[in-house]
Parts: C-alpha cells; structure tokens; sequence
C-alpha cells in the first residue's frame, strides 16, 4: 500500500510531463522563419488545397503564416514589360505573369519561390494551375533555382505549371515540382487568358483614379497621415495626394477608417515616386510588422493607384502595405510588399530576403481572390463605383492544361505626427522580411516541414503517457486486491 501511495504521485507526474510536453510539442512550430518575430495572430484558417476552395471572408484576411490556406487563381503579381529578380531577393507568392521576358539571377545563388513561399499570406493558386506564365524568354543564371509550387501535392494536380512563349535558357534549375512545363508557344499562348490584363490595369487605373475624395491627406515630416470617416460607413475610403507630396515619405498613418471598408490612395501628377516604407499605422494600430492582429486585413483592404507615375521605387528593408496599380510605371523594390502589385512596365526585385505576398485587395471584383477557375470571387468589402470597360475583365477561366516536359514529382527613422490620433509607432530598425532571417536561399522545403519531426514526437510522448497511465492504474488494482 505504501508502495502504490508513494509510487502514483509520480507515475501521475510523469503523465502529465509526458502529455504536456506532447500538448507544447504538438501545438509549437520552432526554429520559425520570422526569426524572434512570431507569427501574427490570423483569423480562423481554412483547410488547405483539397479542402476548402474558399477565398477569405472579408475581415478574416490571414496574418503571415507556413501553409496554404486559401486558393486564388487571379493574377497576384504583373508586369507588363520584363521582370528581374536578382541581388538576393526571396520569393513572389501567388501567379507572376510578365508580359517580357523574365529573368532569375541571384548575386549568391540559392531559391527563388514562386506560387508558394516559404512564409506569406497562404492564399495561393490550385496545385498544378498556371504559377508562372511569361510571354518572352525565360532565363535562369546559374546557380539559382527557380521553385514554383513547392509542397502542392493535395489538389488535383502538383507543383505549379510554368508557361513561356519564348525560349527557356536554364544554366540554373527550373524546378515544377510536378506541374507542367512548355515554351516556344508564342507570347498570346503563354498569357492566355491573361492576354487583355495590361488594359484591364489600365481600365481600373483610369475609373478609380475618377473617384472623389472622401478623406483628407496631409503630409507631415517623413509622415502621410490619411484621415477618413467621411462618406459613411457604406462605402470606400478615398484619397488623394500628389506624387510630389508622396515622393520621400517613410511613414503611412490612416485615421477613422470605417469598419472594413475599402482603402483608395489616387496619386495624382507624372512625376517619379521614391517610398523607403519604415511603419504603417490603420485605426491606431501599427500593422506593418508581423505580430500584428490586423496585418492580413489591412494589406488586403489597402491599394494606391498610380495613374500616371512613369516610375516607382520602393527602397528599404521594410513592409510596404497594400496593393500596387500603375499602369505606366517601371518600378525597382528593395521593400517587401503586401498586395497585388501590377505595373505596366518593366519590374525589379533586388532586396535582402524581399518578398512579394499575395493581399488580393477587396475594393472591386477585379482585383478580388478568384477561388478556383471561373469561380466567383469573394464579395468586396465595400464595392466601388467603377464601370470596367469591355476590354478590362479580369482572367475569368484558368488556362487549360500545357502540353510539354513534364519534370519529376518532389525527390533613417521618420518623424511620426506630433498630434493627437492614431500616429503608428515611431519606426526602428524595419522588421526583416520571414525569408531573410530564416529560411532566405534556402529551399521552401526547410521552413514548412520542419513541423513534421516534432508532430511525431509529440505523438511518441502521448502515446508513452497513455501507457503509464495504463500501467499506474493496472497497479493500484493489484494492491487493493492485495
């Protein structure tokens, strides 16, 4: 008796060592690819592809996260001239359409993510869709492996399927894991339906740019503030400032920003716009860094529109936040963004571990996540006015499957505003983009399988648990029969 009394305090001990230890285990990813920044709290996750085929409800935007979440077969990233991706750039989450020709070279070697990303906002197109589509020539250095679809193997097909119109020139490593693959099918071929996509940018830009402000814009110091409330809470919060007044800030503060309502910024004049984004600040939160409950929603509900900028910089490590639409620029990034990004000339990404992640903006339907091919798309937020031109539809059915090779399946701080309001954060060091302090040149495959070991290990603990239970509870039988 003594035996069993002294003997089950610590078998029970050892259980609840062994359960919690799984618990803590089981429920931890570590060794994350944000560094010491932990992932930003997101709104409730759908299945991944081979789930739900679902686009985000409007206000359960994800933060940035590992896994798949959301499908989108719209265009996530465009240019209308050629795309270069070298310096040590990370990764483009999403459909990256080039009307050019593209171009992958980075200045140390290393990945090159496309589709799926290592970290990101995990609304991506269906396993084996169009991830890629260029209408020129393809070029990959040597030493850079070009990754499109990494780990899509639960949908109907795998990988990401890569379309050229022109010719592939591969010294470094074009990898589908399992999507299909083709070139020297001619520019239109490669880009249908996404063909016309240059006049829809153009089409959109012209009609929301038409749109009168609801809100007040005054720059202060290095800091834009944006003051809404105006025009209700039924429909979108509207802009204007001038590309010169733009030109150098580093702060974005918006201000009484009614309930999910859409975000319109109309940059007017033609002139060049530089931006080093350092902090966003919406409602009173700053929602530029990754902890931020409110990242994925305001990414999503943002988009400044660039009418007739000829050209864009985004320098900087930082986080710009919202969707992108000049039609007339060629824009250089340095800075990560968060959104869609659609210019109509050439576009460089050349940073340290710069993303692009896929924000599909909620103000129209053009622009909005597409669930599957042909699907409809999620409502707006608040759905603005604009009349699309006939020639400015967006991509309404997904490409039919390829003929071609097939590969193998997976073997300076800002001055922050000095009165009341929701002013954001004075700004630091900026947060590093998730690929830059973790997995960066690395392969995708050592940010989300990493989780796997630790699943199993927790499962050995519970398991093991269990069976001292068992055995605790078969003992004190036999000492009371005793």
């Amino acid at each position: 008796m003594s035996t069993t009394a002294s003997t089950g305090p610590r078998l029970s001990g050892a259980v609840a060592l062994s359960l919690g230890l799984g618990l803590a285990l089981g429920l931890t990813t570590p060794g994350s690819a944000l560094g010491a920044t932990p992932l930003a709290p997101a709104a409730p996750l759908a299945p991944a592809p081979g789930g739900s085929r679902a686009c985000p409800a409007p206000g359960e935007e994800p933060g940035i996260g590992h896994e798949p979440r959301f499908t989108d077969a719209n265009v996530a990233l465009f240019a209308g001239g050629d795309y270069t991706a070298d310096g040590a750039t990370a990764e483009a989450e999403g459909l990256l359409v080039v009307a050019g020709d593209a171009a992958f070279a980075k200045a140390s070697g290393g990945v090159f993510n496309i589709g799926r990303v290592g970290a990101g906002s995990g609304i991506l197109p269906s396993p084996g869709s169009v991830m890629l589509a260029v209408g020129g020539d393809l070029t990959i250095g040597r030493g850079t492996t070009v990754d499109v679809g990494h780990g899509l193997t639960s949908g109907p097909g795998y990988g990401g399927a890569v379309r050229v119109g022109g010719a592939i020139d591969e010294k470094g490593t074009l990898e589908t894991n399992g999507g299909g693959r083709s070139s020297g099918v001619g520019a239109r071929e490669a880009l249908t339906p996404y063909d016309t996509f240059a006049a829809t940018v153009r089409g959109e830009s012209t009609s929301l740019g038409s749109l009168k402000p609801t809100g007040t814009t005054e720059r202060r110091g290095d800091t834009v503030v944006f003051e809404g409330g105006r025009g209700g809470t039924d429909g979108p919060q509207v802009f204007e400032i001038s590309a010169k007044e733009l030109d150098g800030a580093s702060s974005f503060d918006f201000r009484s920003i009614p309930e999910r309502s859409a975000v319109l910024v109309n940059v007017t004049g033609g002139r060049p716009v530089g931006i080093s984004p350092l902090s966003v600040g919406f409602n009173g939160d700053r929602v530029d860094v990754y902890d931020s409950a409110h990242f994925g929603a305001a990414a999503s509900r943002i988009l400044y529109n660039f009418e007739a900028t000829p050209s864009l910089t985004l320098g900087g490590g930082g986080n710009f936040m919202g969707s992108i639409l000049a039609p007339k620029a060629s824009a250089d990034l340095t800075a990560s963004t968060n959104g869609r990004v659609y210019v109509g000339g050439d576009l460089r990404t050349h940073g340290t571990g710069n993303e692009t992640h896929n924000y599909p903006w909620t103000g129209t339907s053009t622009f909005s996540c597409k669930p599957s091919p042909g699907g409809p798309s999620a409502p707006p937020t608040q759905p603005l006015p604009t009349t699309p031109t006939p020639s400015a539809s967006g991509p309404s059915e997904e490409p039919p499957a390829t003929p071609g090779t097939t590969t193998s399946a997976p073997s300076a701080p800002s001055t922050p505003p000095t009165e009341g309001g929701s002013a954001p954060a004075v700004p630091g060091t900026p947060t590093p983009s998730p690929s830059a302090t973790g997995h960066g040149d690395g392969s995708l495959a050592t940010t989300g399988a990493h989780f796997t070991p630790y699943a199993a290990a927790a499962a050995v603990l519970a398991a093991a648990g269990a069976a001292i239970l068992v055995l605790t509870r078969r003992r004190r039988a036999n000492a009371a029969r005793g």
